[in-house]
C-alpha cells in the first residue's frame, strides 16, 4: 500500500463519524495531499484554508509568548472547522457538524494525526 493510499484510509475512517462532512491533509502551506471531501467543495481552497487556519493561529499564539500548537479549531455557522498538525510537515483538516463530540472526536482526530505525521515523514 502507498503513501496516499494510507492517507485516503486514514480520511475514510474519520469520515465515518455522521457529523464529519469531509476531511483532508495538506502540506503546511496548503498544499493538497488526500482529501475525503463530499461534491461541491473545492479540494484546493479547502486546504489552502487549512494552512491559513493553522498559520494565523500559529502566529497569533507566538505573540502571546506560546508555542507548540497542535490544533486549531473555528466553528462557521453550524459546522466547525479543525485544523491537527501531524507531525512537522502537514495538517488534518476537518469540517464537521458542530454538534460533533469533541472530546471523542479530538482522540480520534490526534491519534489519526500521529499516524499521518509518521507517513508523510
Amino acid at each position: 500500500m502507498n503513501k496516499i493510499d494510507i492517507l485516503q484510509r486514514c480520511l475514510h475512517t474519520l469520515t465515518n463519524d455522521s457529523n464529519v462532512i469531509g476531511s483532508a491533509v495538506s502540506s503546511k502551506n496548503g498544499l493538497v495531499m488526500a482529501t475525503d471531501l463530499p461534491d461541491g467543495i473545492d479540494k484546493n481552497s479547502f486546504c489552502a484554508m487549512a494552512g491559513s487556519l493553522f498559520d494565523g493561529i500559529q502566529t497569533a499564539a507566538s505573540a502571546i509568548g506560546r508555542h507548540g500548537v497542535q490544533h486549531a479549531i473555528t466553528h462557521i455557522g453550524d459546522e466547525v472547522f479543525i485544523a491537527q498538525l501531524c507531525g512537522n510537515s502537514a495538517i488534518l483538516l476537518v469540517n464537521a457538524q458542530s454538534g460533533i463530540k469533541m472530546d471523542s472526536f479530538m482522540h480520534e482526530m490526534t491519534s489519526t494525526a500521529n499516524t499521518i505525521g509518521t507517513v508523510v515523514g
